[in-house]
């Protein structure tokens, strides 16, 4: 992980200096746990320090990669922290089901290639559409070879998304109030 920082901050056009700085710093970390007259020491072989001030900025830049990832044009990434959105637009169900199986086999080659994994448990697809329908609502997608759970509403970042974006849940969870 260590070396795909170094390489994403080398891709993004980061001084030499800070390169070398952020090389150093992320070289032969080692955590300490003291307690009475016993000491233990252990080399962290990769990652940032959890908790140190650089640990957001490093995730960023890691992180960003994900997000300049070569979608097709009808494919939105949002992300904050360590979540993710994918929106894909299709006109059938079956396009956008197509599409984000296509996107998402370009999210599993990146986690891949940077030695992390989505957790599929964790993650959930929704089909948004105002629109009735007459063919089929159901999505077959997955993820790490595990099939996503189809949901009707979803939170993120503290906003219940429903199906067809009317907020309703959102709304009905606050008792009118927004925020």
């Amino acid at each position: 992980m260590v070396a795909q920082y170094l390489k994403n901050l080398h891709d993004s056009g980061c001084p030499r200096n800070l390169h070398n700085f952020t090389k150093s710093f992320l070289s032969k970390c080692w955590a300490t746990l003291q307690t009475n007259n016993i000491k233990v020491e252990a080399e962290i072989p990769r990652g940032c320090p959890k908790g140190s001030c650089c640990g957001p900025g490093l995730w960023n830049i890691f992180y960003n990669s994900l997000l300049n990832l070569n979608f097709t044009h009808r494919t939105k990434s949002i992300a904050f922290a360590n979540d993710l959105i994918l929106e894909t637009r299709g006109k059938s169900v079956i396009e956008a089901e197509n599409i984000a199986h296509s996107e998402l086999t370009k999210i599993s080659a990146w986690a891949t290639d940077n030695k992390i994994r989505f957790n599929e448990r964790k993650s959930n697809i929704m089909l948004l559409s105002r629109r009735k329908r007459k063919e089929r609502k159901d999505l077959d997608i997955y993820l790490n070879f595990r099939p996503l759970t189809q949901v009707i509403n979803l939170k993120y970042l503290g906003i219940i998304l429903d199906s067809k974006l009317t907020f309703r849940e959102h709304i009905k969870l606050h008792n009118g109030k927004m925020f």
